[in-house]
């Protein structure tokens, strides 16, 4: 399926990150939200609708590695396409030195062809 990266431009548009402190945490996550979206770029998932939605919840471990916990979509093939992309890759970002924060970001999957 061509260019469903209309997903990856409003993939983590809506980002829900939330930080302790704003001005210092604003910029690591900013930086962690863009590396995600180019690990999620180019998808070729067959949609029937014009759009579908998920809810990514994940940490960073120590090794600097996007560990997934939840992705929870209406559709299969998304939940398996973001786990495939995703978990277990590595990220060069201050946000690593968070801890055991959960980040939470929503994904917007638009149909190209709609």
């Amino acid at each position: 399926m061509k260019k469903l990266i209309v997903l990856v431009v409003a993939i983590l548009a809506t980002t829900q990150i939330f930080a302790n402190d704003k001005n210092t945490k604003e910029t690591s996550e900013q930086k962690l939200r863009n590396e995600i979206a180019l690990l999620l770029d180019r998808p070729e998932i067959r949609l029937e609708s014009n759009e579908i939605k998920a809810n990514i919840e994940f940490i960073l471990n120590a090794k600097g590695e996007i560990v997934i916990l939840t992705v929870d979509s209406e559709k299969q093939a998304i939940e398996q396409y973001v786990k495939s992309r995703l978990n277990y890759k590595k990220v060069n970002t201050d946000a690593i030195k968070t801890g055991n924060k959960v980040f939470k970001i929503k994904l917007k999957v638009l149909n190209p062809e709609a």
